[in-house]
């Protein structure tokens, strides 16, 4: 208990709204479906139209991504070690 620091309700909701003011949920859902599709795009046939992705913001300040991709074909490539 000594090195958890206890935080009211009050303090994680003004934490969370001043974070809000220092980004742009948007930028980063542009940044992250970026992201996520050159990543998918080695593994799979993608139109960035059959990618989505949302940030939420959950009540205890936490953050919640999802990404969806739609694909018709995946993409052969080698084998996975044993020990992965």
């Amino acid at each position: 208990m000594i090195f958890e620091k206890v935080q009211s309700e009050e303090d994680r909701l003004k934490n969370v709204l001043i974070s809000d003011k220092q980004f742009s949920p948007e930028k980063v859902k542009k940044v992250l479906k970026s992201d996520a599709y050159q990543m998918l795009s080695n593994y799979c046939n993608l139109s960035p139209e059959n990618l989505s992705t949302s940030v939420e913001v959950m009540s205890d300040g936490k953050y919640k991504f999802c990404i969806v991709a739609t694909s018709d074909r995946l993409k052969i490539f080698g084998s996975l070690p044993d020990v992965y």
